[in-house]
C-alpha cells in the first residue's frame, strides 16, 4: 500500500493536482481495493500541504460555478467532488461552520450546501450568519440532513435557506437541481443589478415614477419623488387630491388641465411646472403622462415620470439672460424688445388697440464717457436705467418669458446711450407726449457718481401704432427718425413722428451713399460772399461757403447736407477740401496779379478736434506758400465752451501760424466776458437773428449796440451778418460796426462771379478784419 501511494505521488504530483482531486482518487482506489478510509487520516493537514490554487478563489476568472460545501462528514466531500465536478461545478470544502464562514468570504461561491447537524456551530446558525454577511443576502443556500425533522426544516428556512436536500444524496438529480438554482440565482443577480443601475440612474437623473389607479383612487410614488420633494413616505402619503399641495399655485391650473386632458383623450402629455418642496424651495419639474387602459380600451389610470430639471432651467435662464438682457443695465436688450414688440403688435391688432414707442437718446453722454471714462459712463447708464424702471414699471418684463402680456410700460436698452420705451394701451396718442416730457424731467435730475455730480438731458422720438407703422421695423425706424429731429431742435426735446420726416430721412440715406462719391467726382463747389467796409463800402474780404452739385440729387445748399456731414464724419474731408481750395485760390490770385484778399472759413468741432488738424493746416500753408494772414477761421461760442483748455491750446497754435480768428453767430451761445478775454480772438460776427429786426426793434438795437460796445472794449473787430435792407445798413453805418455781410451787397457767388464783383468794385488789395 505504501508503494502504491509512492507511485501515485510520483505520477500525479508533477501535474500539481489539488487536494480535492487527490481525495477523490484515493476514495475510488480504496473502494476498488475493498478498503475503508482510515479514521486517523487528517484531511486538514493534507489541505495545508496541498493549498488551493489562486484560480479557484478568483470568482471573476471562473469558467464554471463554485459550490461551497460545509459538512463535517468527510465522505460527503469525496462524493461531492467526484459527482459534482463531472457535472461542471467547482467544489470548495469546509468541514465546520466556522471554517465555512471564512471560506465564504474568500471564495464568493455561486451556491452553498450546508449540513444541518454539525458540532460547535450547526448548519442553521451557519446559514443565519452567512445571511448577515454583506455578500450573503442573495447567494442560494441548500440545507442537507439525514432526518426529516419538521422543526429543523422550518428553522432552516427561517434562517435563510432556499432548498432542502435529503441524505443519502442522489447526486445526478442534485446536480440538475443545483444548476437550476445557480441559473435562477444568476438571473436574480442580474435583475438586482439592473434594478440597482436603474435606481442609481434615476437618482443621478433626478427622475421618479408614479401611478394613479382610477379604480381605487390610489396614487403610488417612487422613492425618488419623495427625495425630489424633500419629504418621506412617513411624512406624506400621496392621493388624488393632496398631491397638488406641492405644485406652485401659479402652475396648478396648468398641470390639472393637462392631467384632465390625458384622462379625457387617453393621450400622452409632457408638461413643465414649478413645485414648492417640503423645505419651501422652488424647483422645476418635467412630467410625462401616459394613460393606462383595460381590456376594453378604457382609461383606468395614469402612469408617468417626473424629473427635476431645476439645474437645466437655471442654465437656460442664465443663457437666456445673456442672450436677451443688457450686461450693463440688466434691462432687456434690442433682441428681446423686438420679440416683445412683435407680440405686442399681434395683441394690439387682435384687440384694435394702439400703443406708442419712445426712442430715447441721452444728450451729452459721449462727453461724460470720454471725459471720465467708460466705467463712469456705465454707472450713469445704470442709474438712469434704474430711475426709469422704478418710476415707469407696472410689471416685470422677465417674470414669465412671453407667458403674459399685461405690461403697461417697459424699458429696454438698444445699445450705447439709446433706450426704447413701450407705452401700452394709450387712452389717446397725445398722452405719449406727456409721458415723454415726464421721462425727460426725471433724466435731467442730477446723478451722483462717487464725488461727481453729473447732469444730463434726453431727446425722444415718438411713434404711434398703427398710424406710424404696422410692424416692428417700421415703428422702430420712425421713432428713431423722430428722435433725430428732436435732437436737431436742441437738447431736451421730444418729437412725434411725421410722414415728411421719413421722406427727409430717405433723402438723407440717399445723400449718404452719394456723399462719399462727391470728392471723387469733383462735385463740390466753392462760393464766396463779400464782406464790405461799413464806412467806405470797400471790399474787405469774403467768407467761403460750400455747395454741392450732385449728379443724382441736383444742386444742394449747405443747410441740406452740412449737418448730415457732421453726423457721419464726412465734414472732415469736406473741410480739408475747402481749406485747400481757398489756399489754392489765394495763390492763383497772387500769381495772376489780381491781388490779395482775406477769406474766412467756418470750422466744425469735429474738424478742429482732429489730432492732426494743426499739422494739416501748417502743411497746406506750406504747400501753397500763401500768407497765413489771409486766412480767417470762424468758430462758434459752443465750440469754445465744449473743452475750454483743449480749445485754448489749439487756437493759440493757429494764432502762432499767423491765422486770424473770429467768433461766428455771436450772441446765440454762452456769451461770457471771461472767455472772450481769455481766447486769442480778432473779431466778432453778430448773428443775423439780431440784425433782421433793425432798426424797428428796440430790443434788437439794444443788443447790437451792447455787442459793439463789448467788442470795442476788447479791441475786437465786428462784422454784421445777414444785412439785407437800407435801414439795417444805415443803422450799422451810424454805429461802431466795422463790416457788413449780406444780400444788401451780394449773395454768395461762384468764384468767377466773385472775381468780377471784385474787379467791379475796383478796390485794390485789402486784408479782411
Amino acid at each position: 500500500m505504501s508503494q502504491e501511494r509512492h507511485n501515485f505521488s510520483n505520477k500525479h504530483l508533477k501535474y500539481r493536482l489539488d487536494f480535492y482531486q487527490l481525495q477523490s482518487f484515493l476514495q475510488a482506489t480504496f473502494q476498488n481495493a475493498h478498503f475503508k478510509i482510515c479514521a486517523n487520516l487528517n484531511f486538514q493537514e493534507l489541505t495545508h500541504n496541498f493549498p488551493q490554487p489562486t484560480w479557484l478563489m478568483n470568482y471573476s476568472q471562473r469558467t464554471q460555478p463554485t459550490i461551497l460545501l460545509i459538512d463535517d462528514d468527510q465522505s460527503t466531500h469525496l462524493w461531492a467532488k467526484r459527482n459534482l465536478t463531472k457535472a461542471g461545478f467547482t467544489v470548495v470544502s469546509s468541514f465546520n461552520g466556522e471554517q465555512g464562514l471564512a471560506m465564504f468570504n474568500e471564495c464568493a461561491p455561486n451556491i452553498i450546501m450546508i449540513d444541518i447537524e454539525m458540532p460547535k456551530i450547526d448548519g442553521i446558525t451557519t446559514c443565519s450568519e452567512i445571511r448577515k454577511q454583506p455578500n450573503g443576502k442573495t447567494v442560494p443556500i441548500a440545507m442537507m440532513t439525514a432526518t426529516e425533522n419538521e422543526e429543523k426544516i422550518t428553522k432552516s428556512y427561517n434562517a435563510g435557506a432556499n432548498e432542502f436536500i435529503r441524505k443519502p444524496v442522489n447526486w445526478e438529480i442534485l446536480s440538475h437541481r443545483l444548476h437550476f438554482m445557480v441559473k435562477a440565482s444568476e438571473n436574480l443577480h442580474k435583475l438586482a443589478q439592473n434594478e440597482l443601475r436603474l435606481s442609481k440612474t434615476k437618482q443621478m437623473a433626478r427622475l421618479g415614477d408614479w401611478e394613479w389607479q382610477l379604480t381605487n383612487d390610489k396614487v403610488y410614488w417612487s422613492d425618488e419623488i419623495y427625495t425630489m420633494l424633500e419629504t418621506t413616505k412617513h411624512d406624506f402619503q400621496p392621493n388624488s387630491k393632496n398631491y397638488t399641495s406641492f405644485i406652485h399655485p401659479e402652475d396648478l391650473r396648468h398641470v390639472q388641465q393637462h392631467i384632465a386632458q390625458a384622462f379625457k383623450n387617453s393621450a400622452n402629455a409632457t408638461i413643465e411646472f414649478r413645485v414648492i418642496t417640503a423645505t419651501k424651495r422652488e424647483h422645476f419639474f418635467c412630467q410625462q403622462i401616459e394613460a393606462i387602459k383595460n381590456h376594453a380600451a378604457k382609461t383606468v389610470g395614469l402612469i408617468g415620470t417626473v424629473q427635476d430639471i431645476t439645474e437645466r432651467k437655471n442654465q437656460e435662464l442664465m443663457i437666456r439672460h445673456l442672450a436677451y438682457y443688457d450686461e450693463v443695465t440688466q434691462l432687456p436688450n434690442r433682441v428681446f424688445f423686438l420679440k416683445f414688440l412683435a407680440k405686442t403688435i399681434e395683441l394690439a391688432k387682435r384687440n384694435s388697440r394702439n400703443f406708442a414707442i419712445l426712442f430715447l437718446d441721452l444728450d451729452g453722454f459721449k462727453g461724460i464717457n470720454d471725459t471720465y471714462g467708460h466705467h463712469v459712463g456705465d454707472q450713469l447708464l445704470q442709474q438712469i436705467s434704474q430711475r426709469m424702471t422704478e418710476r415707469l414699471r407696472c410689471s416685470d418684463l422677465a417674470s414669465r418669458y412671453f407667458d403674459h402680456f399685461d405690461h403697461k410700460i417697459d424699458v429696454a436698452r438698444l445699445g450705447g446711450d439709446e433706450f426704447i420705451i413701450l407705452l401700452n394701451e394709450l387712452a389717446k396718442p397725445e398722452d405719449a407726449g406727456i409721458v415723454a416730457e415726464r421721462i425727460r424731467r426725471w433724466i435731467t435730475e442730477p446723478v451722483i457718481l462717487g464725488e461727481r455730480r453729473v447732469q444730463i438731458d434726453a431727446s425722444l422720438g415718438i411713434a404711434i401704432y398703427p398710424h406710424d407703422g404696422e410692424d416692428s421695423n417700421a415703428l422702430m425706424k420712425n421713432a428713431d427718425i423722430a428722435m433725430y429731429y428732436a435732437k436737431k431742435m436742441g437738447k431736451g426735446h421730444y418729437q412725434f413722428f411725421r410722414e415728411e420726416m421719413a421722406l427727409r430721412a430717405k433723402k438723407r440715406l440717399k445723400m449718404e451713399s452719394y456723399m462719399n462719391l462727391a470728392l471723387q467726382r469733383n462735385e463740390l463747389l466753392l462760393h464766396l460772399q463779400p464782406v464790405i467796409d461799413v464806412s467806405t463800402e470797400r471790399l474787405l474780404g469774403a467768407e467761403a461757403l460750400l455747395r454741392w452739385q450732385s449728379a443724382e440729387l441736383g444742386y444742394l445748399p449747405p443747410n441740406d447736407f452740412i449737418s448730415f456731414a457732421e453726423e457721419n464724419g464726412m465734414i472732415n474731408q469736406f473741410g480739408e477740401w475747402v481749406i485747400r481750395q481757398v489756399c489754392q485760390l489765394l495763390k492763383e490770385w497772387e500769381m495772376s496779379g489780381l491781388g490779395n484778399m482775406a477769406i474766412a472759413i467756418n470750422l466744425s468741432s469735429l474738424q478742429i478736434n482732429q489730432p492732426s488738424f494743426i499739422s494739416m493746416i501748417s502743411d497746406i500753408i506750406s504747400d501753397y506758400e500763401i500768407n497765413p494772414n489771409l486766412l480767417s477761421f470762424e468758430i462758434t461760442e459752443s465750440m469754445l465752451m465744449m473743452d475750454t483748455d483743449n480749445m485754448l491750446g489749439k487756437l493759440k497754435k493757429l494764432k502762432n501760424l499767423g491765422i486770424t480768428l473770429a467768433i461766428d453767430d455771436f450772441g446765440t451761445g454762452y456769451s461770457s466776458l471771461s472767455y472772450l478775454n481769455r481766447f486769442p480772438l480778432d473779431a466778432l460776427k453778430i448773428d443775423r437773428s439780431f440784425i433782421k429786426d433793425l432798426p424797428e426793434s428796440q430790443d434788437s438795437a439794444a443788443i447790437v449796440n451792447a455787442i459793439l460796445a463789448l467788442a470795442k472794449a476788447l479791441n475786437l473787430k465786428t462784422i454784421a451778418e445777414g444785412v439785407e435792407t437800407v435801414g439795417q445798413k444805415s443803422f450799422l453805418h451810424a454805429s461802431t460796426c466795422d463790416a457788413i455781410q449780406g444780400y444788401y451787397y451780394s449773395k454768395p457767388l461762384p468764384i468767377a462771379e466773385f472775381e468780377h464783383f471784385w474787379q467791379g468794385k475796383n478796390v485794390g488789395s485789402h486784408v479782411a478784419v
